[in-house]
C-alpha cells in the first residue's frame, strides 16, 4: 500500500537582502576585477624585478606581458563575469559552457593550459564535464592550477544554501579543472564568500570554508585554509598552483589592513600576480564592501558598469534559494 509522505516543513525564511549585503556583493566583484587589473602589470615578475622597475606598484596602469589596457580584465575577470552572467540568466551547465566558448572563440590573449585543453574539447562537441575529465587525463593528473578558483566567486555570491553552493562550485570547477585540489579549493572558497556576504566575520567565514563538503577532500586544501594570520607574506608563494593562491587569499582575509593596502602587498609578490590579486580581491571585497575598493581603481575598471548590474541580480538569487532547493529535493529541478 502506498502511503502519503508527511508534508515537508516550510523552508526557513531568509532575512531580506540589506543594502550592506549588496555592497558586499558589489565589493567582491570589484575587488576581484581590481586585484586582477592591478596585478596584470606584474605577471611573471619576481619581487626583486618589480622593486627595480616599479618600486612599489600601486596603480592600475595596464601593460604587463600581454599589453593590457589600464583596467582591462584578463582571463580572470573575463571568466568570472561569464559565470556571473550565467547565474543572472538562470544557472545551467550548457549555458555556462556557451559563455565560456564565446570567450574562447574571441581568441583571448591569455588562457591557461587546462582551460584551453577543455574548451577545445567542448568546442568539438564534448560534454563539459567529460571534457574537463579528459583534459585532466591528458595533463597526466598535473592540472592543479588556479584557473577555476579565479572564476569561482559568483557561486558564493548567488548561493546561500551550503549544499547548493558546494555542488555548483564543484561542477563549475570540473568543467576545466577536475583535479580534486581545484574542486575542493573552489568549494571552500565559495563557502567563505557566501558566509561573508551574509555578514559573517572572517574567522567564522573561514570556518564555513573548512566545513564545506567537496566531492573529494584534499589535505593540501585543508592546510591552505589553516594558513595562520601571523604568516609572513613573503613566505607565501604566489605561483599558479591553486594551493598557493588559496593560502595567500586566506592570509589576506585575516589581516586588518585596508583592502587597497593588502592587494598592493599581494600583487607586488609577482609571479601569477593577476590571478592571486583577483582571488584575494574577491574575498576582501566580500568582507569590506564596495566602498573599500579605492575609487581611483574602480574608475579604471572596464567591467565596473556591468558589475553594477550583475551585483543586485546575484544577490536576488540568494533570496530565491530555498524555493529552488525545495524543487530540487522533490526532483522537479532541471
Amino acid at each position: 500500500m502506498t502511503t502519503t509522505p508527511p508534508p515537508r516543513p516550510p523552508a526557513p525564511a531568509r532575512t531580506p537582502a540589506s543594502p550592506a549585503a549588496l555592497q558586499r556583493v558589489r565589493g567582491a566583484l570589484l575587488g576581484l576585477a581590481a586585484g586582477d587589473a592591478l596585478g596584470a602589470t606584474l605577471e611573471f615578475m619576481a619581487p626583486e624585478e618589480i622593486r627595480a622597475r616599479h618600486g612599489v606598484h600601486t596603480e592600475i596602469t595596464g601593460g604587463g606581458p600581454f599589453g593590457w589596457r589600464p583596467g582591462q580584465g584578463t582571463d580572470d575577470t573575463d571568466l568570472t563575469i561569464a559565470v556571473a552572467r550565467t547565474y543572472a540568466e538562470g544557472y545551467q551547465l550548457p549555458t555556462l559552457a556557451e559563455h565560456f566558448l564565446r570567450w574562447y572563440r574571441g581568441r583571448p590573449r591569455d588562457i591557461g593550459r587546462m582551460t584551453e585543453s577543455s574548451l577545445k574539447r567542448i568546442a568539438r562537441g564534448e560534454e563539459p564535464l567529460a571534457a574537463g575529465a579528459a583534459a585532466l587525463v591528458a595533463a597526466g593528473g598535473g592540472g592543479a592550477g588556479n584557473g577555476s578558483l579565479m572564476r569561482a566567486l559568483p557561486t558564493g555570491l548567488a548561493r546561500a544554501h551550503p549544499p547548493t553552493c558546494s555542488r555548483e562550485s564543484a561542477e563549475i570547477s570540473a568543467v576545466t579543472h577536475a583535479d580534486p585540489r581545484c574542486v575542493h579549493a573552489c568549494v571552500a572558497y565559495t563557502a567563505i564568500v557566501s558566509a561573508l556576504i551574509d555578514g559573517a566575520p572572517a574567522r567564522a567565514a573561514l570556518q564555513a570554508g573548512c566545513d564545506a563538503v567537496p566531492p573529494v577532500r584534499h589535505r593540501e586544501v585543508d592546510a591552505a585554509l589553516a594558513t595562520p594570520a601571523a604568516t609572513r607574506l613573503d613566505s607565501l608563494p604566489t605561483s599558479g598552483y591553486v594551493i598557493h593562491s588559496l593560502a595567500t587569499a586566506v592570509w589576506a582575509l585575516q589581516q586588518s589592513a585596508p583592502l587597497g593596502d593588502l592587494l598592493v602587498a599581494v600583487v607586488n609578490r609577482g609571479d601569477d600576480a593577476d590571478t592571486t590579486g583577483a582571488i584575494t580581491g574577491g574575498l576582501l571585497g566580500a568582507r569590506d564592501g564596495a566602498d573599500a575598493v579605492p575609487d581611483r581603481w574602480v574608475r579604471t575598471l572596464e567591467y565596473a558598469p556591468e558589475i553594477d548590474v550583475l551585483a543586485p541580480a546575484l544577490l536576488a538569487l540568494r533570496d530565491h534559494a530555498p524555493a529552488m532547493l525545495d524543487q530540487e529535493d522533490r526532483g522537479e529541478g532541471a
